[in-house]
């Protein structure tokens, strides 16, 4: 691996434990076993790494997401892969949930407008799954940010809950399986929303 990418890995990985605050320099210099010249050939400072690694999520994301267009399929086909390719980027780098959570959390305060054009391409991917969807009558004129924050959030608080060690989650074959719980959240959660929001 990279360097680049080794220090953006670990980075990602102690940006999701601790969040952005908590993260010292001389921590993850620790943690990667590199000296800090280093890190700072690569990334000017500490926010710069930062909104790398985010932007790089954001990016693997749309990139899984764009996969599924590859081929012709029925919308609703097309609805479940959406899922499909959300669910493999977590599957992919297993700290994007808590990463998300946090900046969420902190109503992005550690990220600027640079982001706006990868976030509006994931928007326009969903926007096009829904042009072939028939959305119920009191659902047409919702808001497709308030689309991708039912998905995006219903996904991210149901695996958080579910790799959980506190007991808030019945002890059955999803508990902290990341596998299984992500493959459950493809069928259930997909199918909650085709049959609440969708005309079949």
């Amino acid at each position: 691996m990279k360097t680049k990418d080794l220090i953006l890995n670990i980075a990602a990985q102690e940006f999701s434990k601790v969040g952005y605050d908590a993260l010292s320099m001389n921590n993850l210099v620790k943690k990667l076993e590199i000296n800090k010249a280093t890190i700072y050939y690569h990334f000017k400072d500490k926010k710069s790494l930062y909104n790398e690694v985010i932007k790089n999520e954001i990016i693997r994301g749309n990139n899984n997401i764009k996969k599924i267009f590859d081929k012709k399929k029925d919308s609703i086909t097309l609805f479940r892969d959406y899922f499909k390719a959300i669910v493999l980027t977590i599957k992919e780098n297993p700290y994007l949930v808590a990463l998300a959570l946090r900046e969420k959390a902190n109503f992005g305060v550690n990220v600027d407008e640079s982001f706006i054009p990868y976030i509006e391409e994931e928007i326009k991917y969903l926007q096009e799954i829904i042009n072939n969807l028939t959305l119920k009558e009191k659902y047409k004129n919702m808001d497709i940010y308030a689309i991708h924050c039912l998905i995006y959030g219903t996904i991210e608080s149901f695996y958080a809950i579910k790799m959980c060690n506190l007991p808030f989650a019945n002890d059955n074959e999803l508990k902290l399986n990341t596998d299984k719980t992500l493959d459950y959240i493809v069928d259930f959660i997909s199918n909650i929303i085709l049959d609440a929001m969708f005309e079949k």
